[in-house]
């Protein structure tokens, strides 16, 4: 994947037809900032998502497994992640 090609436009245009505006706007602006990580170095993602999960951890009295676990539930289907949301990162 090369992250400086990417544009965001049809993953925000989805996110945002498909949302809530004000938590649609604060997932945009997580992507963009996600995006900006992995234009420094795709490897720093893995860092990036140990980190925001041990804060969130912190921030809500609990472990970064509880963390992940609440995210898996929440998550949507393998398959929609596959014919939804993947073609938007090509």
């Amino acid at each position: 994947m090369d992250w400086n090609r990417f544009e965001l436009n049809d993953l925000a245009r989805e996110i945002r037809a498909n949302g809530k505006a004000v938590d649609a706007e604060k997932m945009i602006w997580a992507f963009e900032e996600a995006v900006r990580v992995a234009r420094i170095d795709p490897e720093l993602l893995s860092y990036q998502l140990a980190a925001v999960t041990c804060l969130l951890a912190r921030l809500e009295g609990t472990s970064p497994r509880t963390v992940l676990e609440a995210f898996f539930r929440r998550s949507i289907p393998d398959e929609e992640w596959r014919e939804r949301f993947l073609p938007l990162f090509e």
